[in-house]
């Protein structure tokens, strides 16, 4: 299991260069957003609809940096031997407001890859980023690679982070 934590660009800076929404709570960040130069450039994980789904069949309100009536384009990645989730945003008034939001977000995730490895040995791995605003207004990506079981492992980290930085 991997859990490591890096600096990430200001989210909110960089979602108004790109002209896109400004994330309040919990967001699904593109894989590339760090990097991107243009909105054109973003491109999301083929997980997004899924987390998505599960976000509202469980009263998770995101805020999507897409605007209505836009869809960013959906990239898989094939050579990871698992489930590759999308960058989940929390913002510090978010985790301040709700603290055990990104422990109910990764349990979610966690209960329904537990279904989805169903059969697979040793049940299978996922790799999912979570990028956290902290009380510093700094903001720092989360990256986790390990079994399912592990996620949890991930949500306290968050929460350190987010509080300590």
């Amino acid at each position: 299991m991997t859990v490591q934590e890096f600096d990430f660009v200001d989210v909110e800076e960089k979602a108004k260069a790109l002209g896109c929404n400004i994330p309040t709570g919990i967001a699904l960040l593109p894989r590339n957003f760090e990097s991107a130069e243009s909105k054109d450039d973003l491109l999301h994980e083929s997980t997004v609809p899924t987390v998505r789904i599960l976000f509202r069949n469980n009263g998770i309100t995101e805020t999507p940096l897409e605007h209505e009536d836009e869809r960013f384009p959906q990239v898989s990645e094939k050579a990871f031997e698992g489930w590759v989730g999308p960058t989940l945003f929390v913002s510090f008034a978010l985790l301040s407001q709700n603290p055990h939001i990104i422990s109910v977000a990764l349990g979610m995730i966690s209960n329904y890859l537990t279904d989805w490895f169903k059969g697979i040995p040793g049940g299978g791995n996922a790799k999912l980023d979570i990028v956290v605003e902290t009380r510093k207004k700094t903001y720092k990506r989360i990256y986790y690679e390990g079994p399912v079981s592990g996620l949890e492992k991930a949500a306290q980290v968050i929460r350190e982070v987010s509080l300590n930085e």
